[in-house]
């Protein structure tokens, strides 16, 4: 062979190699640009999540860094607060990335009551914005639960209370007393008391006891003693019947219990072993059936409302009677939930 065939054949191998050097560089190149990038990622979340401010979390977190996060928040008592910071937010981040995620669902399923009484302190400590954010973000975790009923119109109770306890604008005001004259001292107006069925004041007569009527009297005294629920084997629910209903003598026949529905024991609660009380207030009204059903106190709250409500408002009696007519009465209730 030639050397001059020879050389031509050496530079058409550089030719051809030169280019492919070039594109096998370029991809290694890019290859290490984003190891390195993913590393660099990888040393950042925890620095944006914890920081003091209270950040909002972050979606780029992976699923196991979003549950360690949820877990540490927890043990902190961070359950709804501050904003992008807490427990509630970081399992709602873990069912966005895995919406099947059992450990996240279990997590808020079991702090939800813990988590509505911390809702319930924002409210009584007068923040209303906070409230309402905490409020949603309950909403988000279980929007059909029946604690959030309770919290809405505990909220909204508030804001009435707090309306009418505003002053009224410079426009609508008296005028001003003539010079020399003492104005009349204005009469100072209290605000509107707020009523919420989770208040646990217990109900009283609207008037003094010495202007009632017998028969009010006698429905302000009507009352029945506590009712046990034991969660027994397969799921079932015995009561005992309760206690003769007291009233004076002069005032007639009291309401007498024909029907009772058995209140079900809660399935979250008999699986954590949670026991308590639920007090409710109702009216047994001139037919029979109950009305007005609300939840006066409770032991823990939230846990157990739902169950004894939904018992009570299905309960039927032999009306209370009045110079031979059936009348209203108020009754209240205590139901024990026990294992």
């Amino acid at each position: 062979m030639s050397s001059a065939s020879s050389r031509r054949r050496a530079q058409g191998v550089v030719r051809y190699s030169l280019p492919i050097l070039v594109t096998l560089l370029a991809i290694a190149g890019g290859l290490i640009y984003r190891q390195i990038r993913r590393g660099s990622d990888a040393d950042q979340p925890v620095q944006a999540v914890v920081a003091a401010s209270g950040p909002v979390v972050r979606t780029t977190l992976g699923t196991d860094e979003l549950l360690q996060h949820a877990r540490e928040a927890m043990t902190a008592h961070r359950l709804l607060a501050p904003a992008g910071n807490n427990a509630f937010e970081f399992y709602l981040a873990v069912l966005q990335h895995s919406p099947g995620n059992r450990v996240a669902q279990d997590a808020l399923r079991e702090i939800f009551p813990f988590a509505a009484n911390a809702a319930e302190q924002t409210i009584d400590a007068g923040d209303d914005a906070e409230a309402q954010r905490q409020i949603d973000l309950l909403t988000r975790a279980d929007p059909g639960n029946y604690t959030l009923t309770l919290l809405r119109a505990k909220l909204q109770a508030q804001r009435t209370a707090a309306a009418q306890s505003v002053p009224p604008p410079a426009a609508h005001r008296e005028p001003a007393a003539p010079s020399g004259k003492t104005p009349a001292p204005a009469t100072p107006v209290a605000p509107a008391p707020s009523t919420v069925v989770v208040a646990s004041a217990p109900m009283a007569p609207t008037r003094a006891a010495n202007t009632l009527t017998p028969s009010e009297q006698a429905i302000a005294q009507l009352h029945v003693e506590s009712t046990p629920v034991e969660a027994a084997p397969k799921s079932a629910v015995h009561v005992r019947a309760p206690s003769t209903m007291q009233a004076d003598a002069s005032s007639g026949s009291d309401p007498v219990l024909t029907h009772r529905v058995a209140p079900a024991y809660p399935p979250e609660a008999k699986r954590t072993r949670r026991q308590g009380w639920v007090d409710v207030a109702f009216t047994v009204q001139a037919d029979g059936s109950v009305s007005g059903a609300s939840v006066t106190d409770a032991e823990p709250k939230y846990v157990f409302d739902r169950a004894a409500l939904s018992a009570v408002s299905r309960w039927q009696f032999n009306p209370s009677m009045q110079d031979g007519k059936p009348v209203a009465a108020q009754m209240r209730q205590r139901i024990e939930f026990h294992l």
